[in-house]
């Protein structure tokens, strides 16, 4: 018998499952709009997770260089005796958290270290950079319904890599194809974008915002552009003002893409054919990476693409929209000092008064910040780390305590997407493995083990307090195991912006290219990966060197071969990796997959310097510079 459940991964498609307790399989959810009945192999193998050998399940105390396995009373003693003491000092404890798991309940160390007023962190590694450019632009973060991108004609794909990420967005612009769209893609390579696009622009690595400049400039210098568009504008002389600080040749120049590109990009948005832009979660990934989605957004609303049917920029949404959160209470009632979670080393080190207890939940920050190594021994140092996680990470090896929590399937949690409007149930089908413990049911009694308690409330005030206001309530969910949140198909329709005025703001300055260095030709791109969430690799999976992939006519070809191992440095470090080739690879870039570990020598992050975007606070893996040389 097949019940209802859903993927609680850090994954915009957010699927709704069908699950097979007994015959431990996982199918997508027929009956969801979005789903329609299939999933990634991500979520297909969940079983293979709860199942694994090297599962934590029990939790671990450290003693010298190994652990050993403690009951939960004592753990959480623990805990408490640590946090108890730094009750009149909060700022010397500190939450990280990512989103390795999310939901409703999954809300609850957030709220718990809200309470204590613990130092947390701020800006983001993923997509807070394309958030803050999208609200600048449009006053608020939305995007029509995906499934509108079927009354398009013409879609743009800027950096989307639909062979490893958001599987049901790619089927989506598959059916668009086949109902006659046209698809166009900007890539760097090493995405098959080719099989499913009728053109591909290649071009440099974190120029996309000159590529839309140039566009623009040209839909302007064609007068392609009407009145009504510019009208709809609080900014259009200022952001005209930009483009023509800036020649057409130096924006070719900057992107390595030439006249012909522009004029067939220029020709699909001034078409007049209903046109959607997906913008990838790699753009903003980059210095000047929320410059670089504004120009994007920029061409959609010169053209007349946005606030009607088939006409959009898809960047994303807020995964949480759809309910409001709950709070629990404690003794703190201020303000909180915050680190920067790209910088977090520099953080780490610089912290004054420094950091005496970490709590790292849904996150592996040894492994997946900018500069991992100085990450990983600054979290060693701190006097007490927890890190509630399933398995021994780069991250759990520094603790001081360990404990294993419940993963998907195993608890009842309720989540949004970040792309979709439908609120999913994740249902509890299966016991938990050996002692392990849901962290709302973690938090919750730790709280109440504190001299100033943090008092959680139950899981049913919870669900109440999160759907108030909307349209459906958790029985519904139970019921259902879905339910779609109250939003029209069309966002900012009739070209109407969430902004004050009503109006659209236009970017006012385009930075300039970054400073080539002799010593630094290439651009290291730590992209994702089709079998694995971030880290969730097995370690079976982890025991040849990593990949590192340029392309044919990659300068370093002239001193190394393809199939041998080489040097991957920069200024941050050096790895060893093997050197494959691939078609289709910008000349510039170097392709590696992300997520692999530290204690194997796979990590890219390992030698990713602490680079901050220009804005959001996000982590510009991206703007790496590199070289490979002979390993010696």
């Amino acid at each position: 018998m097949k019940r209802h459940s859903a993927c609680t991964f850090d994954c915009p498609d957010s699927c709704s499952w069908l699950v097979d307790e007994t015959a431990q399989s996982i199918v997508g959810n027929p009956e969801h709009p979005f789903t329609k009945g299939f999933c990634c192999p991500k979520g297909a193998k969940m079983f293979k997770r709860l199942n694994a050998e090297d599962r934590i399940t029990e939790p671990l105390l450290r003693e010298g260089s190994t652990f050993r396995p403690i009951d939960w009373d004592t753990a959480l003693d623990l805990c408490a005796e640590k946090l108890n003491a730094l009750q009149t000092s909060p700022e010397r404890i500190l939450h990280l958290r990512g989103f390795g798991y999310r939901g409703v309940l999954g809300h609850a160390s957030i709220a718990f270290f809200k309470a204590i007023g613990a130092t947390r962190t701020e800006g983001a590694l993923c997509d807070d950079t394309g958030i803050e450019a999208c609200i600048r632009d449009f006053g608020s973060l939305n995007h029509n319904d995906p499934e509108d991108i079927l009354n398009a004609r013409r879609i743009v794909n800027w950096g989307k890599d639909f062979h490893r990420s958001s599987i049901h967005m790619a089927a989506l612009v598959r059916k668009a194809r086949k109902n006659g769209a046209s698809v166009l893609s900007i890539s760097i390579g090493g995405d098959r974008t080719s099989s499913l696009s009728d053109h591909v622009i290649r071009i440099r690595p974190g120029t996309d915002r000159f590529l839309a400049a140039a566009v623009a400039k040209q839909l302007f210098a064609s007068k392609s552009i009407n009145r009504k568009a510019l009208d709809r504008t609080q900014n259009a002389e200022a952001f005209k003002g930009v483009l023509n600080s800036v020649s057409m040749a130096e924006l070719l120049s900057a992107c390595d893409a030439n006249r012909e590109d522009v004029e067939l990009l220029a020709e699909w948005y001034g078409s007049g054919d209903p046109l959607s832009a997906i913008i990838g979660w790699g753009v903003q990934r980059h210095l000047h990476g929320g410059e670089a989605v504004r120009f994007i957004n920029a061409l959609s609303m010169l053209s007349e693409n946005v606030g009607a049917p088939g006409r959009c920029a898809y960047y994303n949404i807020s995964s949480g929209r759809n309910y409001a959160k709950w709070q629990a209470k404690g003794s703190h009632d201020g303000p909180t000092r915050t680190f920067l979670v790209p910088r977090l080393a520099q953080e780490l080190e610089q912290a004054d008064p420094p950091i005496e207890f970490c709590w790292v939940d849904g996150f592996n920050p040894a492994n997946q910040v900018p500069d991992a190594m100085a990450a990983a021994r600054a979290i060693k140092s701190i006097p007490f780390t927890v890190v509630v996680d399933a398995f021994m990470t780069d991250t759990a090896m520094r603790a001081d305590l360990i404990l294993p929590p419940t993963l998907t399937l195993e608890y009842e949690d309720v989540l949004g997407s970040a792309l979709h409007n439908y609120v999913n149930h994740s249902s509890k089908l299966v016991e938990p493995r050996g002692s392990c413990r849901q962290d709302f049911d973690i938090l919750k009694d730790l709280g109440a083990r504190l001299s100033a308690p943090v008092i959680i409330p139950d899981r049913e005030t919870c669900f109440k307090t999160a759907f108030a206001e909307a349209p459906f309530d958790i029985e519904q969910l139970r019921q259902h195991g879905f339910a779609r949140g109250n939003w029209p198909q069309v966002a900012f329709e009739g070209m109407r912006f969430d902004h004050p005025d009503g109006l659209y703001r236009l970017p006012e300055q385009l930075a300039a290219p970054e400073d080539m260095n002799a010593n630094w030709p290439l651009m290291l791109m730590s992209l994702v990966r089709r079998e694995a969430i971030h880290s969730q690799i097995p370690e079976k999976d982890q025991k040849e060197l990593p990949v590192a992939r340029v392309a044919p006519d990659c300068s370093v070809l002239k001193t190394l071969t393809p199939g041998n191992r080489a040097l991957l440095v920069t200024p941050a470090g050096r790895m060893v990796v093997r050197l494959e080739v691939e078609d289709g690879i910008h000349p510039e870039a170097v392709i590696m997959r992300r997520g692999g570990w530290l204690k194997h020598g796979r990590n890219p992050n390992a030698v990713i310097e602490q680079h901050v975007t220009d804005m959001g606070g996000g982590a510009a893996y991206y703007s790496q510079r590199c070289s490979l040389l002979t390993l010696k």
